[in-house]
């Protein structure tokens, strides 16, 4: 494993040296400066934050929605799953933000999407300060759209060796600057075949051991789900941009249930868990953008956005325990930015105002009333430019967050500088270095005063004296770009001080209590490497990437470390009408507080014909595995050590068909840029 990651390593150093002096000898080759370094015919150029990808005519063509063109970019970092519709880092470093002419894209957005109109994606893995913290990757794909014309689509991708479904039609009006648009999807899964295996330890007051196995024997999970949306939009490409959209969303989970035998080495016995729940989650948003000028710019977005959750859970492991949860989220979110660009450097500067207000309610064996309120301004500026070689940017935010819980409160302030500094080594050959720091702020859910039993010995508690962390960072990154070869080194160090960490309290019943608390410290040192080769130009392409990972996690009452090691590759082959896809990685191992969890690996092939305005595609997942591990976790208390596996036979060997049709009338385009990012809060603040 170690050799297979140096040798990667060897192929980033030495390839851009032997790239570049193939690009010396050709005296056709030019390199352009568009306000951004880029190489002529390159498919990707660097930029300060990220990089700017031009999808080929190859790939626009096979691909059949948002999720298939990113598919087929093989995205450092990034797994994106066509079937299951995800798209996730493999490093736990935020969340990936997707985009759409720069306002935040929903699932159907990237349903709707027609590749061919997509004029390139913006990948950004070095989010500036108005992106706020928690945002690792930001994905905004640019495209046209008709101004006269109309789209009628359906992407239906069904399985057919079991219950798992997700089906989306829409349609779009076109009539000079007005565009009504108009989706509907609906997603389904009824698994029978999951199933989880349990060994714990626990060592009493007494010092005895108290050994442990939960294994699950049948279960059944069900989930149903609907989105609806309608998108109005008035825009000049020139001056402004007006946009309006209400989106429903609805879910229910009618019953699932899993049944265990419990052995102890004297007692055996069967016990059952169900998990009940359903919510609706209507959201309005509002988006206006405004030209000033020839160089400045003025944006506005309110959202406002409601979550109703009912849920019931019962578990049978210790007798009859049950509960039900009647959940309210309120949120308000509102944003402005102010954009001047100017001939030496761009400037920005912006606030962000966000209220969320919780109601949730806890009835039977758990008792509790938490009514939440939070809310944060966010005020930003940011400096962006370019002197000769030298790439700069520099940024600071400044936040007011707030938080109350009958008698618990909090009112801080924080403060987030962001620098970061490029230089063009050689034509194509790029390396930055970026440092931050910002305050990381808990989940809602942990911050309640509510306690749920787990099991027989083991319970949830809620802690609403939890204090944000601080967080700092240090990137470096080398980078080249070339005709028909990419590949980059990243390198991070990042510190996490007075984390909310892991801490399991036993009590004198030999009852252990699971809660988070500010006792110490995490960091983290990760170094990250891909290489991408375009074998056959427009025809076959092959990426691999592979990295080490660092973790280490102390505190006053534990230490604990890990090193972890990712690696994978995608391969695509475009044979004119037939694209085939393969792709496969590890997984990701990672160790925080006291629990240490392992992803499984993951392993997508595929077919697809294309045929005029339908595109029929064949996808398998995790092949030649009946039981694949989805997920393993340890922990690692000194009190309570337990290892878990969680497999699904649904997910083996599973076949899913794709169908998708796109008809669609109008030949002129224009272009629309939105530029803020507020999609409603989606926390339930459900312990």
């Amino acid at each position: 494993m170690e050799k297979g990651l140096w040798l990667l390593l060897l192929c980033f150093l030495v390839l851009p040296v032997g790239a570049q002096n193939e690009k010396e000898s050709d005296k056709t080759a030019k390199s352009v400066e568009m306000k951004e370094v880029t190489v002529e015919a390159a498919r990707v150029t660097k930029k300060l934050d990220g990089m700017l990808i031009v999808p080929s005519d190859a790939q626009r063509k096979a691909a059949t929605d948002g999720y298939s063109l990113l598919g087929k970019l093989s995205l450092p970092r990034i797994r994106v799953d066509e079937v299951m519709r995800t798209i996730v880092p493999l490093t736990n470093n935020g969340s990936v933000q997707l985009r759409l002419n720069g306002t935040l894209a929903s699932k159907e957005d990237l349903l709707a999407l027609d590749p061919k109109l997509v004029k390139n994606i913006d990948f950004i893995d070095n989010p500036g300060v108005r992106y706020g913290d928690g945002i690792g990757y930001v994905i905004d794909i640019r495209t046209k759209r008709n101004t006269t014309g109309y789209v009628l689509g359906a992407d239906l991708s069904n399985a057919v060796t079991t219950l798992n479904g997700d089906n989306t039609v829409y349609a779009k009006l076109n009539h000079k600057n007005s565009e009504l648009a108009l989706t509907f999807n609906s997603s389904y899964n009824d698994h029978h075949g999951f199933r989880s295996f349990e060994t714990a330890d626990y060592t009493l007051n007494n010092g005895s051991h108290y050994l442990v196995s939960r294994n699950q024997t049948a279960g059944r999970s069900r989930r149903f789900g609907n989105q609806f949306e309608i998108k109005y939009s008035l825009a000049d490409s020139a001056t402004y941009v007006f946009q309006a959209s209400l989106s429903t969303e609805g879910s229910n989970t009618p019953g699932n249930y899993a049944d265990f035998v419990y052995r102890d080495g004297t007692i055996e016995k069967s016990f059952r868990t169900n998990d009940v729940a359903s919510s609706f989650a209507p959201t309005l948003d509002l988006y206006f953008f405004h030209q000033l000028g020839k160089h400045q710019s003025i944006t506005a977005n309110v959202v406002g956005s409601s979550i109703y959750t009912d849920k019931r859970g019962y578990n049978g492991e210790e007798g009859d325990y049950a509960y039900e949860v009647n959940g309210r989220t309120w949120s308000l979110e509102s944003e402005a930015i102010y954009e001047n660009k100017l001939k030496p450097f761009t400037l920005s500067a912006g606030l962000n105002h966000s209220m969320t207000f919780t109601n949730n309610e806890y009835t039977g064996d758990v008792s509790a009333l938490n009514k939440m309120r939070r809310g944060e301004l966010y005020l930003f500026s940011e400096v962006k430019g370019r002197w000769k070689q030298l790439g700069y940017s520099a940024g600071v935010g400044l936040a007011n967050k707030t938080y109350s819980q009958e008698n618990y409160s909090f009112d801080y302030w924080t403060f987030r500088p962001k620098l970061t500094l490029s230089y063009e080594i050689l034509a194509g050959l790029n390396a930055s270095y970026s440092f931050e720091t910002y305050r990381r702020v808990s989940s809602h859910a942990m911050v309640s005063d509510a306690r749920i039993r787990e099991n027989s010995r083991e319970w949830k508690v809620g802690n609403p004296n939890l204090q944000p962390s601080r967080v700092l960072k240090n990137i470096l990154d080398v980078s080249y770009n070339g005709k028909r070869v990419s590949c980059g080194m990243n390198m991070e160090y990042r510190r996490d001080l007075g984390s909310n960490m892991s801490v399991y309290e036993r009590t004198a019943t030999d009852e252990f209590l699971y809660s988070q608390q500010n006792i110490g410290n995490i960091m983290m040192f990760v170094v990250q490497n891909y290489l991408r080769y375009d074998v056959v130009p427009e025809h076959l392409s092959v990426t691999l990437f592979g990295g080490i990972n660092r973790f280490f996690n102390i505190s006053s009452l534990y230490r604990h470390h890990l090193t972890s090691y990712n690696y994978g590759g995608n391969v695509q082959a475009y044979l004119g009408r037939w694209t085939l896809t393969g792709y496969a990685d590890n997984g990701w191992r990672f160790v925080e507080g006291e629990h240490e969890g392992r992803n499984g690996p993951a392993i997508y092939l595929g077919v697809s014909y294309r045929w005029e305005t339908c595109n029929l595609s064949l996808f398998m997942q995790h092949p030649f595995l009946q039981h694949p591990a989805i997920q393993r976790g340890r922990v690692l208390n000194e009190n309570l050590y337990k290892e878990s596996i969680y497999r699904s036979r649904d997910l083996g060997n599973m076949i899913t068909l794709r169908f998708s049709w796109r008809l669609s009338k109008g030949k002129s385009y224009k272009e629309i840029d939105k530029k803020v990012q507020h999609e409603g809060n989606k926390q339930t603040s459900i312990l």
